[in-house]
């Protein structure tokens, strides 16, 4: 994946919000400053138009009106002979003093306006008109732009919004719009301030409007925005100079040095070099604290390797030496089936799947002498290494004092007074034991604290046999065991096993339980000791699913054929 660098990236964002700024600023002020500009032309505007129109004689305008035709012809005269800039309108023109007057009128307002033009050289034209629902009449009209001299008594056409808002003044309607901003066929942007000329009685008689250029406020406007431009590109331009150069020596600088120092980090990682990990910054801030950060986290990166080195090295010695220890406990109990082939009076299958690479359960089975056979299933308490000792320490004397003769209960309270005795670490053991007659069939056992045993007779279903029991071996000394006998039937299967079985749990903390166990062995089919186990097995294995093995799980099934077997 490609990648920008710091710079790049701060230098695009830098350069967006300097945008963005020019935009705000110049569209904030330039507005700002235009409409200011706007209400200073319309005010001066409007004050030219308003001091015009009441000096106007209220009564002169309505005779020019009566005389119109009058007045123009002698206008006209007078302005194809005379400068009306230089000359005064006087006798000699007209033999009729009103028109006279009328036409003095006229040149009056005329240098009224000229003094006003040269106070601002924004107005262009000033005029008189009184409006009708057909027509709009000049009753004065003088052009400031062309130097022309004043034109009475003019007809011309008036866009549709210009003569709504002179009919509105000329109506003297409240709230009249008194600027109206229109764009000339040459491109100049003007506007026109209007204000109504009232009579006696304050009729309205005509009305007086005065254009002014709007061209100039626009041309300021731009000006102002590239000033605006112009000023803050300069800033952003110092500002991106500055900010770069720290951001080059405060930042860029450093991290290319944590960069660099972390590559040749990891390179003595690779190549097992033990010198210490540094970090050359030195910028008095927080990525000073980083680089120290860096520096305390590499060394104690590479002391921890070398701890982790050391322990895993430690640890596949110990793996090592569980797979050892588990097949030497595995090669302690009779793994080889059938163990006696030449005894026909019974069939005999055990298995011990321990919950680590080594466990506490354990069985055994050995003749003692020619026809008695010794069977053995216990469960120590606790997993692991020293479970598996104590294992071997209790199956050894078990099997010693079974094969010198003791009866099963004897067996359990010899070994329980001498673990008692030297029992320092509190462990115990549930212990079945039974030792069985092959030519008559009896079995005579004891139970310290182990699982029932499950009993099936020929033609019968398995059930659970609730023996008498007795207190685990190791818990408590000088206790007291007893034996019970059993009459086993040719055809007879005897099933013992460990809590690890029954208390094995699925995802749903569900337990396999006693009667799970006994519907499986009943829907076995089969009475042969290595059918019933495996069947079991994969039940249990079916039941638990992905849930991981909590306990030791330890079986052994005896099918007893009889005496007369072949």
């Amino acid at each position: 994946m490609k990648r920008t660098s710091i710079t790049k990236k701060n230098s695009i964002w830098l350069t967006f919000i300097g945008i963005i700024l020019i935009l705000g600023i110049g569209v904030i002020v330039g507005v700002q400053s235009y409409r200011e500009n706007i209400s200073i032309y319309e005010d001066m505007a409007f004050a030219h138009v308003f001091t015009a129109s009441i000096n106007v004689d209220t009564e002169k305008p309505q005779r020019i009106v009566e005389r119109q035709d009058e007045v123009r012809e002698c206008w006209t005269e007078f302005i194809k002979t005379a400068d009306p800039f230089s000359t005064v309108f006087g006798p000699g023109l007209t033999d009729d003093p009103e028109l006279e007057e009328l036409c003095m009128y006229w040149q009056d307002f005329f240098w009224y306006i000229m003094t006003s033009q040269a106070a601002s050289n924004e107005i262009r034209y000033f005029y008189i008109v009184i409006p009708t629902e057909d027509d709009i009449i000049y009753i004065w009209d003088s052009d400031i732009i062309g130097s022309v001299a004043p034109a009475p008594m003019d007809h011309g056409n008036y866009l549709p919004k210009e003569k709504e808002n002179l009919m509105r003044v000329y109506r003297d309607e409240e709230d009249v719009e008194h600027l109206i901003f229109y764009r000339e066929p040459d491109g100049e942007i003007t506007g026109t301030a209007m204000y109504p000329i009232y009579g006696d009685g304050g009729k309205v008689l005509a009305v007086a409007c005065l254009d002014i250029s709007i061209t100039h406020v626009r041309i300021l406007f731009l000006r102002l925005m590239l000033h605006i431009v112009i000023l803050v590109s300069a800033v952003l331009i110092v500002t991106g100079i500055i900010y770069f150069s720290l951001l080059k020596a405060k930042l860029i600088h450093p991290i290319m040095k944590l960069t660099k120092a972390t590559s040749r980090l990891v390179k003595d990682l690779e190549s097992g070099v033990e010198t210490d990990f540094q970090v050359d910054v030195h910028t008095e801030d927080e990525i000073e604290d980083l680089a120290r950060s860096f520096e305390d986290m590499g060394n104690k990166l590479k002391t921890y390797i070398k701890e982790n080195t050391a322990i895993m090295v430690e640890k596949e010695r110990i793996d090592t030496e569980l797979v050892l220890a588990n097949k030497i406990q595995q090669n302690m109990v009779p793994n080889t089936f059938p163990p006696f082939p030449e005894r026909k009076e019974i069939d005999i299958y055990a298995s011990m799947v321990p919950a680590k690479e080594v466990g506490g359960d354990f069985y055994d089975f050995f003749m003692i002498d020619h026809n008695k056979l010794g069977l053995v299933i216990a469960d120590v308490s606790g997993k692991g290494i020293p479970a598996a000792l104590f294992m071997m320490m209790t199956n050894n004397m078990i099997r010693n004092y079974t094969m010198s003769g003791f009866s099963p209960s004897k067996v359990l309270e010899t070994v329980n007074r001498q673990i008692c005795a030297k029992n320092k670490e509190e462990m115990f053991v549930t212990v079945w034991i039974g030792i069985l007659d092959l030519d008559t069939g009896v079995l005579n056992a004891s139970n310290a604290g182990h699982e029932f045993p499950i009993l099936k007779r020929s033609g019968e279903d398995f059930i659970l046999l609730k023996d008498k029991h007795g207190f685990v071996v190791g818990g408590l000394e000088n206790i007291k065991y007893s034996d019970y006998q059993l009459q086993l039937d040719p055809g007879t299967v005897l099933f013992v096993y460990t809590d690890g079985l029954t208390e094995s749990t699925n995802e749903k903390k569900e337990l396999y339980g006693e009667r799970r166990l006994l519907e499986t062995l009943n829907r076995c089919g089969s009475t042969q000791p290595e059918d019933i186990l495996k069947n079991v097995s994969a039940d249990a294995v079916d039941f638990t699913g992905s849930a991981s093995q909590f306990d030791d799980i330890t079986m052994l099934c005896l099918r007893y054929n009889g005496r007369d077997h072949e």
